[in-house]
């Protein structure tokens, strides 16, 4: 029998909590990346103003010195002084991105910060003549310059913003990524775990299982055992101590055989039949006394079935049939039909079975009268050897009263 194999995707009630425990890494890595983006994107998000344009302070100052110098009311000293710090200003090489990309190489086309550098230079000589003229001149280069610096910083944090969400959206494919295929292998081996548990109970109570069957089916050679050795002390006629003895010898092979612990597994639970060909009417020949009556054919009926296990169908068939019932029991052996093969029925006078209970009956450990002793194993376990015997095993009403257990062989394929 192949062994099953563990589903990856189960929608148990553990198998739920198994995969959120799996998709626990991969979001985690989503929320970490996400989180670790924040600052970066918040500062991208600022206003232009917390960006701080380079020209903005100088150009604030040039049109204040402008205003001051138009008015007549303006002192010298003061104008003076506002003269000072936008020379002050001008002279911060440092404040301004272009202001060091004026060397130009005979012969070389002047590049845009090139330009820019050799415009803002042009600013101080205008300021330092001292005429609102000049400094109109200033004041629009400076303008030019500062709208010029805003559109280059604009187009630089809208690039850089660009690269950031990519960046950000590649890290966090390769997190996801990342964490479904952890996530997968989580959920496989918390999924594999959980069917090797479940396959390690199932094959425990299958043991159980197979222990008890075992147990069931001593009983009966066990008793043959004792009331034979019982017998044997109370008898002196040499023909009956030798039928006596050859009772013993079978009962102690059935309880040998029976009781391999090796292969219980294969007797009562994954069983196997070893189907020769057998002489059913000697089968069922073997089980009348002075209670059970055997109805028979004449002669010989061969039929391929493991007679071991068959035997024992037998064997618990008659079995509950006594428990049951206190009169007598007949069993029958009817030659095959067109329809079917031969069928061996079991049939006793008790109280019988309703037939909604006829089913239920061959569920293991199912007792439906507890006064009779028992653990409810014969019937189930009859049925199972019947199976790999290619044999069903129905129930039916005697007339009168009673149950009629029959054992009916499928015919050869």
């Amino acid at each position: 029998m192949t062994p099953d194999r563990a589903p990856l995707w189960d929608l148990s009630q553990q198998s739920r909590a198994n995969l959120l425990m799996a998709l626990l890494p991969m979001l985690l890595s989503g929320v970490l990346i996400v989180a670790a983006f924040l600052p970066a994107r918040g500062a991208l998000a600022q206003d232009e103003a917390m960006w701080n344009p380079p020209y903005q302070t100088l150009l604030t100052t040039l049109v204040r010195y402008a205003a001051l110098e138009v008015s007549a009311d303006t002192p010298a000293v003061t104008l003076d002084a506002r003269r000072r710090e936008v020379l002050s200003l001008l002279g911060d090489s440092q404040r301004y991105p272009d202001s060091g990309g004026d060397d130009q190489q005979a012969g070389e086309p002047q590049s845009d910060e090139q330009e820019a550098a050799r415009r803002l230079k042009a600013v101080a000589p205008l300021i330092e003549r001292r005429t609102p003229a000049d400094t109109q001149r200033a004041l629009q280069i400076v303008l030019a310059l500062d709208e010029r610096s805003r559109a280059e910083q604009d187009q630089a944090r809208l690039t850089l913003k660009r690269n950031l969400q990519a960046l950000e959206s590649t890290m966090l494919l390769a997190g996801l990524l990342s964490g479904l295929l952890g996530s997968i292998l989580i959920l496989t081996a918390l999924n594999r775990a959980g069917h090797e548990r479940h396959t390690r109970e199932r094959n425990e109570s299958q043991q159980r299982e197979a222990l008890g069957m075992a147990a069931h089916e001593l009983r009966r050679p066990m008793q043959a055992l004792l009331l034979a050795t019982d017998a044997l002390r109370h008898t002196d006629n040499a023909r009956a101590r030798e039928k006596l003895l050859r009772s013993i010898e079978g009962a102690a092979e059935q309880m040998a055989r029976r009781s391999e612990l090796e292969r219980l597994d294969a007797m009562y639970v994954q069983m196997t039949a070893l189907p020769v060909m057998t002489d059913l009417t000697a089968l069922v020949a073997r089980h009348e006394n002075m209670r059970v009556r055997v109805r028979r054919p004449s002669g010989p009926l061969l039929w391929m079935v493991d007679a071991t296990q068959v035997q024992q169908i037998v064997e618990n068939l008659v079995e509950n049939a006594i428990k049951y019932s206190d009169g007598p029991i007949t069993v029958t052996l009817d030659p095959p039909t067109a329809l079917w093969g031969p069928v061996i029925r079991v049939t006793d006078h008790g109280p019988g079975l309703h037939p909604s209970l006829h089913e239920q009956a061959f569920q293991p450990g199912t007792r439906l009268a507890t006064h009779v002793p028992g653990r409810g194993l014969g019937l189930p376990l009859a049925r199972r050897l019947a199976q790999v015997n290619r044999a069903e095993i129905t129930l039916h009403d005697t007339p009168g009263g009673g149950l009629d257990v029959r054992v009916a062989f499928h015919l050869p394929d």
